[in-house]
């Protein structure tokens, strides 16, 4: 299909009503209500990232963190769907073609899973018999496949972790997914109990080339996931500044007369959560674009630029937990209730900075030691 930018983006605009509509249900039932995921089909939300050689976009990773921000804006659950579902779409780039296409080939195709080897693969006649519990599994309620990671028992040394996919009905979903934030995804556990996997649904993003040629399959897998996360936070940052707008021009505080938007205390905090917002988004796309030209160019990521990324990315989640906190405290009870736009934004914000993937408290230390020892400040190299 290879969509512009521009044509996906008006795809996102066509389902904003509903997601605005329906995402206070979609977080009271811990999963994006059917008729939202429905919409992101019809719009091929979940297919940004399948190959060209199977009709779809294969959007260049800049363009689609335009899509995951969009998304969140309009709810950070519905953002964080569509990019762990259109993101999934990486691995048919690495599936054999037939496995890829049997995989995604349906319209209705979404997978979810793991990338933690917390499972076994013990090797036999044509594939592994895979048995472990995965955590986290986004979208894990309207998948139609599953991925996790496993290490394969075969003796080797260090072990050999191979990832692998299989078909809903091979997995047990335990929905232990009892969160305060980004609840709407569903990311619950599951279990894979004894079940053969042949070798030509198992692959790696790591240790072989990928079948697919195009620069998105090329580019680091790690960088890829820190940037998907940032560009969420980003939406969830332009929602929660939408939302103290439209709160605080219609609030008058218990006791004062003037209108919040009008308080000298609310504006400062406007202000500084506009800044921080904006400062981020700014240094965040650079970063992203800076790396994404370089790959396409078919240059080597320097360690330098590598840090810059990820620094750009755990920035962004960070900016946008710390704008939220101060609109958030500015908004008074009103943000307390679960009916709060803002509220929701200030769970979703939070939430998101847990994940280690956009956790500073992860992150900072090894980027830090890179750029002190290689960095010089001028921007991306």
């Amino acid at each position: 299909m290879n969509r512009s930018r521009e044509q996906v983006l008006a795809a996102v605009e066509r389902i904003a009503p509903l997601v605005r509509e329906t995402a206070a249900e979609s977080e009271r039932l811990g999963r994006i209500v059917p008729e939202v995921i429905e919409a992101m089909h019809d719009e091929r939300l979940l297919r940004l990232w399948m190959p060209r050689s199977m009709g779809d976009d294969e959007l260049s990773i800049p363009y689609t963190l335009e899509v995951y921000e969009a998304v969140s804006r309009l709810d950070g659950a519905a953002g964080w769907t569509v990019m762990i579902g259109g993101g999934a779409g990486l691995f048919a780039g690495f599936l054999p073609e037939h496995t890829a296409r049997e995989v995604f080939g349906p319209r209705e195709a979404v997978v979810a899973g793991s990338g933690a080897p917390t499972g076994r693969g013990r090797p036999v006649d044509g594939g592994i018999e895979v048995q472990g519990r995965w955590r986290f599994a986004s979208g894990a309620p309207h998948a139609t496949w599953f991925t996790a990671t496993c290490v394969v028992e075969d003796g080797r040394d260090p072990p050999r972790v191979r990832a692998f996919a299989v078909p809903r009905d091979a997995v047990h979903v335990i929905e232990a997914w009892d969160v305060s934030g980004l609840r709407a995804t569903g990311s619950h556990d599951f279990t894979v109990d004894g079940c053969f996997v042949p070798d030509d649904r198992t692959f790696t993003l790591f240790d072989e080339p990928a079948r697919e040629p195009g620069p998105l399959y090329r580019f680091p897998f790690d960088l890829n996931a820190a940037l998907a996360f940032g560009a969420v936070a980003l939406g969830i940052a332009g929602h929660t500044l939408e939302a103290f707008r439209a709160l605080a021009r219609t609030k008058r505080p218990k006791g004062s007369e003037a209108l919040l938007a009008e308080r000298p205390d609310a504006r400062i905090r406007y202000a500084e959560a506009e800044a921080l917002v904006g400062a981020a988004r700014a240094f965040f796309y650079e970063a992203a674009h800076a790396s994404w030209d370089a790959v396409v160019e078919g240059r080597a990521l320097t360690a330098e630029a590598r840090a810059r990324t990820r620094l750009a990315s755990v920035h962004a989640a960070s900016s946008g937990a710390r704008a939220a906190q101060l609109l958030y405290e500015a908004a008074g009870t009103s943000a307390l209730f679960a009916s709060s736009d803002l509220g929701r934004c200030w769970r979703d914000a939070n939430a998101l900075t847990q994940n280690a993937g956009a956790s500073a408290s992860v992150a900072l230390e090894g980027v830090g030691a890179e750029l002190l020892q290689s960095g010089d400040s001028s921007g991306p190299a």
